[in-house]
């Protein structure tokens, strides 16, 4: 008897803990099993067929970071950064009069080389409340990667934010 009130009560404690977490936090949480497999295999399949040295990789790439900014997500934004990138309070001080930010990515240009690199500009709009008014500017995402070039590795090979310019 003892061990059948043990499992009731577990079972019942369980489920008014999921009834009432935050799930939010958590990418798709809100999504139906659906969406979430119709979402999962339209990103596997995009995987598969971006060229991650093209300028649609560095666009998804600053799709991320401007979707870290959009959620609130500073700190995590400023992860994406490589060694070029302010302090994190220089940073996070962009960002901390704007309420409701909004960041949009625009089409990148075209890619150039230098020196055994590739970079990619990614054209940004930054948009928010700032005092109970509406602020706009316009800003860029330079991106840069290592060609395959001997001696270099997989991980320099790939797209890093090297700047992040708000122009004022």
């Amino acid at each position: 008897m003892n061990k059948l009130f043990s499992l009731a009560t577990t079972i019942m404690l369980l489920s008014c803990c999921s009834r009432h977490a935050d799930h939010s936090v958590y990418p798709g949480a809100n999504r139906t099993r659906k969406e979430q497999v119709r979402q999962t295999s339209a990103g596997a399949e995009r995987a598969r067929t971006v060229d991650p040295t093209s300028s649609t990789a560095a666009e998804e790439l600053v799709e991320g970071f401007a979707a870290l900014l959009n959620s609130g997500r500073i700190g995590d934004a400023y992860m994406l950064l490589g060694s070029n990138a302010p302090t994190r309070e220089s940073f996070e001080a962009n960002f901390a009069p704007l309420q409701r930010l909004q960041v949009t990515v625009h089409p990148a240009s075209d890619q150039e080389g230098a020196a055994g690199s590739t970079y990619v500009t990614v054209p940004l709009s930054f948009s928010g409340i700032v005092n109970g008014t509406r602020v706009s500017h316009s800003g860029k995402a330079v991106l840069r990667r290592v060609n395959d070039i001997p001696g270099s590795t997989e991980a320099q090979r790939h797209w890093h934010i090297e700047q992040v310019v708000i122009s004022r």
